[in-house]
């Protein structure tokens, strides 16, 4: 019931502001060209916002499945972050974030699931993008302790209660931070709690250290996956 209750809520939203726009959109009351656009581009955001919900939801469903499966290939985990924050920093920039990587020089190579993975890493970088005072700055880096790989994303934002940080990582839980992530919209509160789900199945962690407005998510995996 908590699950269908929570993604109903938030399915709710976007979908009814499809149906507003498709309305005005079919009754003609648009004023001239540029406002029937804006109805179009709005319906189009509402509508990949949507798939984006569900897509979440699937996500976190097959992850919790009992007998998942992982696609385990060699990958060159500092390729693949490279490749992701290169991907990311239009839209960071657009919301007046800098982005600072600090990762290896040479290939760490690591058996994992990419996609998977690209999808749990995504998962913090939108997180940080969300939450981050803005301007700001994301810090990513990247190390390798024994037989661990360790990926960081720090960002600056408004303290967490201690309540606050140990739901933080519940399914649909959001923190509601609306004057920071403006021009963003918000998420199914799935998507820290699909990242854990990912490090879990990969042998991994994920947690957070946070110290008053300081946050750093880390995302720890084996070297080697059996």
């Amino acid at each position: 019931m908590d699950l269908i209750t929570g993604i109903s809520h938030d399915l709710r939203t976007p979908l009814t502001s499809i149906i507003g726009y498709i309305e005005l959109l079919k009754s003609e009351s648009f004023q001239d060209k540029a406002e029937y656009d804006r109805f179009i581009q709005n319906t189009y955001n509402k509508a990949t916002h949507l798939k984006k919900l569900l897509d979440d939801l699937f996500e976190y469903t097959r992850l919790n499945e009992v007998n998942t499966q992982l696609d385990l290939k060699n990958v060159d985990l500092c390729q693949l972050l490279n490749q992701l924050l290169f991907e990311f920093e239009p839209l960071a920039q657009e919301h007046g974030i800098r982005i600072e990587k600090t990762l290896a020089n040479a290939p760490i190579m690591v058996s994992l699931d990419s996609n998977k993975i690209a999808r749990a890493i995504d998962n913090l970088l939108m997180n940080a993008l969300k939450y981050s005072f803005k301007p700001g700055t994301i810090h990513v880096r990247m190390s390798v302790q024994h037989n661990h790989v360790t990926i960081e994303v720090e960002n600056k934002g408004i303290p967490l209660t201690i309540e606050q940080k140990n739901r933080l990582f519940d399914r649909f839980y959001k923190v509601d931070y609306s004057r920071n992530s403006e021009g963003i919209q918000s998420g199914s509160g799935l998507g820290l709690s699909i990242a854990r789900n990912i490090a879990d199945l990969h042998q991994g962690t994920l947690t957070l250290k946070h110290t008053r407005n300081v946050f750093i998510f880390q995302l720890s995996l084996p070297s080697n996956i059996q």
